[in-house]
């Protein structure tokens, strides 16, 4: 008798135990070992992409170019999370605050790169963790290698504008692979640079092991376990002006990061940045913002061709905040219900506004604007809308969140015609999703503050 007391008690324990482990009646995250441990980490980051930002994209690519995104295709793995990013000073965060949360995994004040929350402590990165493990490691983006966000991987500084000690940072650090532009905080002052001490840190590289490159050909031909790529003096293009640089797309970089990384026996981690997503919305450009989300969307796809060779690899997607309060607005000037983006006229827009803006050049008369916007962008705005642009009217009205010259008051004149709004130029505290596949991603669903990333990539590496 009291052996079948024994055995039914085991047994009743047993069944509670596994409910328990299953989540019932608590909210649990998945343990490591639910879903095995990461070889490798693929981290894309979508700057400035929030849900209008990708919304217009699936719009663009499923209606006009006839094709769906990858990010979908990572979507439709359920693994899906609702991300804040609020952080030690602020209800709206910037680039190296939420970077660096992402990368260390606690709120830290504005500005500074890779510091704890008193912003001058530096915080252990989960790259530097990951080459503790004696991992390879990969920093990528369009916009600059120094910027906020990728310094924030592999840098500690107060300030995200001390990009001279961030380059030097990056390269005594050992990053294997780092990709992007702004080649003139590597170069001294004499070469057409921007560093005060002297150095030339692409005639230093190669004895690191890097092969310097500075084209898409170069990139291409490149061998080795190392390599620096530095595209552009300053940011790399905007995609829709890529094709006419020799510049190489963000999904050909990251294709030759992983391949790079990948050699390497105890896997990886990368940090992929479609860093000039941000900078367009800034500019409350629309055809822009869309083509660099396009951009980073085939640069997912490179990704996840990857992981499908490899699946021990963990692929996370998300973004460090949205910029401009994008919105995709229903009236066009004369509908009566509502009709949405007009794509047809999006798909027109030849160049950046950043480019248009060169054009124009300062205090550009009303009958200019008209004739640069139509060349450019395929609208032909009327006389009083070319007035408005040219007294900048919306950056009169509200100088704090629009500070770019003519931009703003172009975009707001555009709003009827691309159906396309925004709120501002600067970053607002949208809510951002967080999505992946492989080891690990299924602790993503549910709502997240960005700091629990770290948390997230550390345990699929079995830290």
């Amino acid at each position: 008798m009291r052996t079948q007391i024994r055995a039914r008690t085991f047994a009743l324990l047993l069944i509670v135990g596994l409910l328990m482990s299953t989540g019932w009646g608590c909210a649990t995250l998945p343990k490591a070992g639910d879903e095995g441990q990461a070889k490798n980490i693929i981290l894309l980051v979508g700057d400035g992409l929030g849900p209008s930002q990708f919304a217009a994209a699936w719009f663009y690519s499923s209606r006009t170019l006839n094709k769906d995104l990858h990010l979908v295709e990572v979507m439709r793995s359920g693994r899906t999370g609702y991300i804040v990013n609020d952080t030690a000073d602020s209800l709206v965060t910037e680039s190296a605050a939420a970077a660096t949360q992402i990368a260390c995994g606690v709120k830290v004040p504005a500005r500074a790169v890779g510091m704890g929350s008193d912003g001058k402590t530096p915080c252990k990165t989960i790259l530097e963790i990951a080459k503790d493990k004696r991992m390879a490691t990969g920093l990528v983006t369009t916009s600059g290698i120094t910027d906020a966000t990728p310094a924030s991987f592999a840098a500690h500084v107060e300030h995200r504008s001390d990009e001279a000690s961030v380059a030097a940072q990056q390269l005594k650090l050992g990053v294997d692979v780092l990709m992007g532009g702004r080649r003139q905080f590597f170069l001294p002052e004499a070469k057409g640079g921007k560093r005060k001490d002297g150095r030339d840190l692409t005639s230093e590289a190669p004895a690191a092991g890097y092969a310097v490159v500075m084209t898409a050909d170069e990139l291409q031909k490149a061998t080795g376990p190392k390599i620096l790529g530095l595209f552009n003096i300053g940011n790399m293009a905007y995609e829709i002006d890529r094709p006419k640089t020799q510049e190489p797309s963000l999904a050909q970089m990251t294709r030759k990061t992983l391949d790079v990384l990948s050699c390497s026996p105890n896997g990886f981690f990368a940090m992929i940045e479609g860093g000039r997503i941000d900078h367009a919305s800034h500019r409350n450009d629309a055809p822009a913002t869309i083509r660099d989300v396009l951009a980073f969307d085939e640069a997912v796809g490179a990704a996840l061709e990857f992981q499908k060779r490899n699946p021990r690899t963990l692929i996370i997607v998300t973004a460090d905040h949205e910029t401009g309060g994008m919105a995709l607005i229903g009236h066009s000037k004369t509908s009566t219900e509502y009709v949405g983006m007009d794509l047809a006229l999006i798909q027109k827009a030849a160049i950046s506004l950043e480019l248009v803006a060169e054009e124009l050049g300062k205090n550009p008369s009303p009958e200019k604007i008209q004739d640069v916007v139509k060349r450019n962008l395929g609208v032909e705005i009327t006389a009083q809308e070319a007035k408005v642009v040219a007294d900048d009217t919306i950056n009169k009205l509200d100088p704090k969140n629009y500070s770019a010259a003519t931009l703003h008051s172009l975009a707001f004149v555009l709003r009827p015609y691309y159906r396309v709004g925004w709120g501002s130029q600067t970053h607002t505290a949208s809510p951002l999703m967080a999505f992946g596949s492989g080891p690990g991603s299924g602790r993503l669903p549910g709502f997240h503050h960005n700091t629990e990333l770290f948390d997230i990539m550390k345990l699929a590496l079995g830290k």
